[in-house]
């Protein structure tokens, strides 16, 4: 029984083999014309990008048998290629959103055999949120009122594109700028540089409080010896030099904003039991306060107080500021010898 099994494939095989091979070498396949069992999208995306960057993804057609696709997208989606497709952010936020869900959609089309044309929807969503704005200062995340402060911008994600940054409507290239704020608070408006003409991309803004600097030390000195509250100094020679040093880490960090000075002082002079009264305002000179005649009916033992007016700080701009200092930190007394 198998024997003859076998001898009737053989000749099946025989008769029908040519006539196989004939059909198959006169039936010709456009080379743009697959043959397709299955179809199903894939689509391979970052499912959130930043505000000024492009939403990017590939689009796939997972097939059975055979492959191919032309890839067509809908609106703003920009076919690169026969896999990717891209779609620009910049308009998609108004100025007070923060983040919005994106719809996007396409579609596939591959011929059949047969001549005929299939068309496959896609469709997807991305986020598109603002950026994080990261800003550096030598005062952190504070500025220094009426200081030069240098501030630097980033933007993660948008590193190697061009920003622009404005402040009271001073617009800068770049992601440096100098502030030297006079308020409670300053802040920076920061965009992406529009390109071929394109308008600016608003990012966001970063915003500063605005602080003193670190008040001063006052020291004071006479013959070259530094003096302390209750110190006695000669009445025959009673000059003073009074010193005004910055806080020495701000000094390193803000060498031109660091100088200051004194103008005048108010001299009172307690004698024996009696109440104190005012000898007289008197001008400084670099510092120095020379009471040698002022003095001259005081007798040893009597104290002299000072109290020092105008203490201001001189700015990078060469701007005299007032120091508010309170009336202990700027008042001295010494005892006449």
């Amino acid at each position: 029984m198998t024997q003859l099994k076998d001898m009737r494939y053989n000749v099946m095989l025989a008769l029908y083999f040519p006539i196989l091979l004939y059909a198959f070498s006169t039936f010709e396949l456009d080379e743009d014309v697959y043959v397709v069992e299955a179809v199903e999208p894939v689509v391979v995306a970052e499912e959130t990008v930043v505000l000024g960057q492009p939403f990017e993804a590939r689009a796939f057609l997972s097939v059975a048998s055979g492959e191919g696709q032309e890839l067509t997208g809908e609106g703003a989606l920009e076919v690169v290629g026969d896999s990717l497709f891209r779609m620009g952010t910049a308009g998609l936020l108004s100025d007070d959103q923060d983040v919005a869900d994106v719809p996007y959609s396409g579609l596939f089309r591959f011929t059949q055999v047969g001549g005929g044309t299939a068309e496959l929807p896609f469709a997807g969503t991305f986020r598109v949120r603002r950026p994080e704005i990261v800003a550096t200062s030598e005062a952190a995340q504070a500025l220094y009122r009426q200081c030069r402060n240098t501030i630097r911008i980033d933007v993660p994600g948008l590193e190697n594109r061009p920003i622009r940054l404005d402040a009271g409507g001073r617009r800068i290239d770049g992601n440096t700028i100098t502030l030297s704020p006079s308020g409670d608070a300053s802040s920076v408006a920061v965009y992406l540089a529009g390109e071929n003409g394109a308008e600016d991309i608003y990012l966001g803004r970063k915003t500063f409080a605005t602080i003193d600097p670190p008040r001063p030390e006052i020291r004071v000195f006479s013959g070259g010896r530094e003096l302390r509250n209750g110190d006695a100094i000669p009445r025959a020679r009673a000059m003073l030099e009074f010193q005004i040093e910055a806080d020495e880490q701000f000094r390193q960090r803000y060498p031109q904003d660091a100088r200051y000075g004194v103008s005048r002082a108010r001299v009172f002079l307690r004698q024996g039991l009696t109440a104190s009264r005012e000898v007289g305002s008197f001008p400084l000179e670099g510092g120095r306060l020379v009471l040698t005649r002022a003095l001259r009916d005081a007798q040893p033992g009597d104290r002299v107080t000072v109290q020092l007016e105008g203490v201001v700080r001189i700015n990078y701009a060469g701007q005299a500021i007032a120091v508010p200092l309170g009336t202990g930190t700027r008042t001295f007394g010494f005892t006449l010898s």
